[in-house]
């Protein structure tokens, strides 16, 4: 069984898509693939393990699950511990405050062109990275709201479904990975 961290896009977030973990908890291990769940926060951050099947059809499995449960379509991303610690250890600013770092992750890979139009996007003062699956942003204020660059400007640009968590949760579910 591996390891691999699920994140939601936009639940319980001002009374819309309403989940509470503990319902998604039970409700996630009935799917005969995952085992182990575990969830952090509210804003829809999953631990488990599963049985060898690809970070995609893990995703396509949780989201059919909550679209048959509470009749609502959740975006879904999920990634192996593997490839969610390539991205921890990537980051560029390291050095940086981590009340300043996001991380936007991309749900698909945007065509190339989208990726340039993010790439040369002038965000001052906030500055950012693309890499291959996400985008790490370092904001010049620890408000991420106040941002020029955020998961909407990323969604615009890039034309796929991204989803971002601070740094903190990053690192938390890296963590809580290790405790499964």
């Amino acid at each position: 069984m591996k390891k691999y961290i699920a994140i939601l896009k936009g639940i319980n977030v001002g009374g819309h898509k309403k989940i509470l973990m503990a319902e998604l908890r039970d409700l996630l291990t009935k799917i005969e693939e995952i085992d182990k769940v575990k969830t952090y926060i509210q804003s829809g951050n999953i631990i488990f393990s599963a049985s060898g099947d690809s970070e995609a059809k893990l995703a396509q499995l949780i989201q059919k699950k909550i679209l048959e449960h509470y009749g609502f379509e959740v975006s879904t991303l999920v990634l192996s511990e593997e490839n969610f610690a390539a991205i921890i250890k990537n980051n560029p600013y390291a050095e940086v405050d981590i009340k300043r770092l996001h991380c936007t992750f991309f749900k698909t890979e945007p065509i190339l062109e989208n990726r340039q139009k993010l790439e040369t996007f002038d965000a001052s003062p906030d500055v950012f990275t693309t890499a291959e699956d996400c985008v790490y942003i370092c904001c010049e204020t620890e408000r991420y709201s106040k941002s020029n660059i955020n998961n909407s400007v990323a969604e615009k640009l890039l034309k796929i479904n991204c989803t971002t968590r601070n740094w903190k949760t990053c690192i938390k579910l890296l963590e809580m990975t290790k405790s499964l």
